[in-house]
């Protein structure tokens, strides 16, 4: 099958595309509380009616009542929008403003997500006084029909005072759920479609881990898969693999992290031969796909959110997705709209709907909760007296330690403290004038995702059972007395609750939960949040703020990203980098940068040409002069190659491999430099090098970008002539190389290549040795820099 050679991607698509986002950045930006009434409008609590949401629509901003610790200010968009800015103002005509808050969305003001800015920080930068607007961009639009600003700081002394605004568009879309058993596909117009260029988008939002989002696929071999494993999205193309030259076109990519939060998240898909860009929420991953083929050739149709029986073929192992998908776009073509409308190229398998079921969560609503503070607690009554404990809750956290629950036993038996730690739930039982029972339970629980735990104790016993595995308990048998207390404590025990009982020295727990039980009975979380029941602190209600701090990882150069609830730091150790997310470089970029800091004997050095560039630092060997610091590289070849039988048709390819440094590493000191060189010789005996004057050159070599170069040691690029030819002092004047005259004697084309932006040269190619008696010999120098670079793009040809 013919596919044609590799594309480049053309330089006018990404400028194309740039233009359209601004564009659609600058037609979205419209107000969109003030078009709302004020009953659209509500808080956690106001200080009086002056100040409330539904006065006047915040004519002077909304306070809270003194009382409220963690306040918020909700509004309830009229219809789903595309946010693409937020702003904030104090309190009029006051001494009232907030200096940061979160600011939360959600399709429901029951369940929110936190918007993270780029770094992961989920703190906006509010004002610092009460009359100037501060106004954020978004990095990236969020989809939302509500949203909510929590005030975390204020003005010293003060109070909160809050106006806002929020920036977008009203967002139309079409939607489909998909229940795990259903599918929706579209069949292409040709039964075959082959394609070099290929744009795919849609927003999905679950509560799956796992689940088949796309596919489609050709029979020799094509594909085209997106996918959910394990919370994060999983890309796969084949353009085609070859059988001849062994050339797997398989190629693969994991983005994102906790995608199964129930919030959208906005997947597109750009293609040009081999180069994609793949943008999730924002995020921008650029890949070359492996192979030789630049077109997708697929069968028939397209297929969206699971596969039947009959359609599984190479995916059999892949779940279906269950959750919700919208606006699902293949090149320029709405599916869900033709879907809709019954159009005969669609079809529907399974129970489809068109609109946006909510799933529940192991069938039971999704209502969770965030401990997000030093503070955060909660404190819901148990039934005292019992003689069985019975604790079951799910939770979700990325941090390596904290208190999940404490409770004190009736009439002073002991206490029970159950907390993470590397991973592990720790479970003490504490009895009166008795030795301590401790034991761990699970392993890899702070990995980001929900897990459940179920604890139940009595008389002599102990049942703990993670992830609902009723196949592997874990059973204690112990002497052990239970009579359960009248109050449970749960993320921790903060000072304000110490003098009540709750005095645990375990750290703060940062993470989510839901679904908590004591005492056989389900708390209402509603109610706790209405102070109804129990008492809490510092608490988000309806939100799962737990973000992976480390997807994308933004060290760079290799270090490792280590997070905490609240931030992430990077390990720079053994990378050669420094600064906090390992940016900046140990190294001088070149022999030169060491020749400045005043070393001044020959000898190995490392440098690290690009500075804070993407390759590693590496070892040059340094020769140092009065005026000059030379970085040299050294390659394998350094002896002479002797070449006998090759022809145009089957050359001789001779590889010129440097010492541990890739062909980019060593382009990154030749664009650095300020002047290179590298000495080429071949030696011939009936051996024609170039053919000039105008012939089809025998022997050339390769340099930068495996790029072909007829011209020789001491030539201009794109002359076709050796040094000889360019000093007119060749053996033959007819010819412009030594080597072309075609001689029965050994002669010699030497020189310096000096056009720094082809060098390094990487390959010798050789192909007029077939002849009886026909021999060449060649040898290939090491790279020579030196300087700063300081004219980056001219052209050297000399000292």
């Amino acid at each position: 099958m013919d596919r044609g050679p590799r594309a480049l991607f053309p330089p006018l698509l990404p400028l194309l595309l740039l233009s359209a986002i601004s564009c659609s950045a600058e037609q979205c930006n419209e107000p969109l509380v003030a078009q709302e009434y004020s009953s659209s409008m509500t808080a956690s609590s106001y200080y009086s009616y002056s100040y409330s949401p539904s006065y006047g629509k915040l004519h002077c901003g909304w306070s809270p009542q003194v009382s409220d610790r963690l306040p918020w200010l909700q509004i309830n968009l009229s219809q789903r929008s595309k946010i693409t800015a937020i702003a904030t103002q104090g309190t009029y005509n006051s001494y009232d403003w907030v200096t940061k808050y979160l600011f939360l969305y959600g399709d429901r003001p029951d369940n929110w997500t936190p918007f993270y800015q780029q770094g992961h920080n989920w703190t906006f930068a509010g004002n610092r006084n009460s009359d100037d607007v501060v106004r954020h961009e978004l990095w990236r639009p969020v989809l939302a029909r509500s949203v909510r600003f929590v005030a975390l700081g204020w003005s010293v002394n003060r109070y909160v005072g809050f106006r806002v605004e929020v920036y977008g568009c009203h967002y139309d879309s079409d939607m489909v759920s998909f229940d795990g058993n259903s599918s929706l596909s579209y069949q292409f117009q040709d039964e075959n479609t082959r394609s070099l260029f290929d744009s795919i988008s849609f927003n999905f939002k679950t509560m799956a881990q796992d689940g088949l989002l796309l596919h489609s696929e050709g029979e020799e071999g094509d594909y085209i898969t997106v996918e959910l494993q394990g919370a994060k999205l999983l890309f796969h193309i084949n353009l085609g693999s070859s059988n001849i030259h062994s050339v797997s076109g398989e190629t693969s990519i994991t983005l994102g992290s906790l995608l199964d939060d129930q919030h959208w998240h906005m997947v597109l898909i750009e293609r040009y031969g081999q180069d994609i860009n793949i943008t999730l929420d924002g995020h921008v991953e650029r890949l070359l796909t492996n192979g030789d083929f630049d077109h997708l050739d697929l069968n028939s149709l397209i297929v969206f959110g699971g596969l039947n029986t009959t359609e599984r073929l190479r995916l059999v192992d892949k779940p279906n997705f269950q959750g919700c998908m919208e606006n699902i776009m293949y090149n320029n073509i709405s599916i869900i709209d033709l879907a809709r409308a019954r159009y005969s190229q669609t079809q529907t398998l399974g129970n489809i709907r068109f609109y946006c079921r909510e799933f529940l969560y192991k069938d039971r609503p999704f209502y969770p909760i965030t401990f997000a503070t030093q503070a955060s607690f909660i404190q819901v009554p148990g039934i005292p007296m019992q003689n069985q404990l019975s604790v079951n809750f799910s939770f979700r956290s990325l941090d390596t330690s904290g208190l999940l629950l404490f409770s004190n036993f009736s009439e002073g038996l002991g206490w029970l403290e159950m907390g993470l730690s590397e991973g592990q739930i720790n479970i003490s039982f504490q009895q009166t004038g008795k030795k301590r029972l401790e034991f761990a339970a699970g392993s890899n629980l702070t990995d980001g995702h929900w897990h459940s735990v179920q604890l139940l104790a009595r008389m002599d016993s102990v049942i703990v059972v993670i992830d609902e595995r009723e196949d592997a308990p874990i059973r204690i048998n112990h002497a052990l007395r239970v009579q359960t207390g009248d109050q449970y404590y749960f993320g921790g025990c903060p000072t304000s609750v110490r003098n009540l009982g709750c005095f645990s020295n375990v750290s703060m727990f940062h993470g989510c939960m839901q679904h908590i039980h004591v005492d056989n009975y389900l708390v209402d979380l509603e109610l706790v949040k209405r102070r109804k029941l129990g008492r809490y602190a510092e608490m988000l209600f309806n939100t799962c703020g737990v973000a992976d701090r480390c997807t994308p990882n933004l060290c760079e150069h290799g270090g490792i990203c280590l997070q905490t609830s609240d931030n992430f730091v990077c390990d720079c150790e053994r990378t050669g980098y420094t600064g906090p997310t390992c940016h900046n470089s140990f190294y001088p970029e070149s022999c030169d940068g060491y020749r400045k800091l005043g070393v001044r004997t020959s000898g190995n050095y490392t440098i690290d040409p690009d500075g804070s560039g993407p390759s590693r630092p590496f070892t040059v060997h340094c020769r140092m002069t009065e005026h000059k610091a030379w970085t040299i590289v050294y390659h394998q070849q350094q002896q002479e190659v002797k070449v006998t039988g090759s022809t145009l048709d089957q050359p001789f390819v001779g590889q010129i491999k440097y010492y541990n440094n890739t062909e980019e590493e060593i382009s990154a000191i030749t664009l650095a430099a300020e002047y290179c060189e590298q000495s080429i010789s071949f030696s011939c005996y009936r051996s024609r090098l170039l053919n000039s004057p105008s012939g089809l050159p025998f022997s050339w070599w390769l340099g930068r970008g495996f790029e072909k170069h007829f011209y020789w040691g001491g030539a201009t690029p794109g002359s076709q002539r050796c040094a000889c030819g360019m000093e007119k002092s060749c053996t033959d004047p007819k010819y412009f190389c030594n080597c072309d005259a075609d001689y029965r004697q050994w002669k010699t084309d030497r020189g310096l290549l000096r056009y720094r932006e082809d060098l390094p040269v990487t390959k010798v190619v050789v192909g007029d040795t077939n002849r009886s008696g026909s021999e060449a010999r060649f040898t290939v120098g090491p790279l020579r820099c030196y300087g700063d670079g300081e004219c980056p793009g001219a052209r050297w040809f000399g000292h």
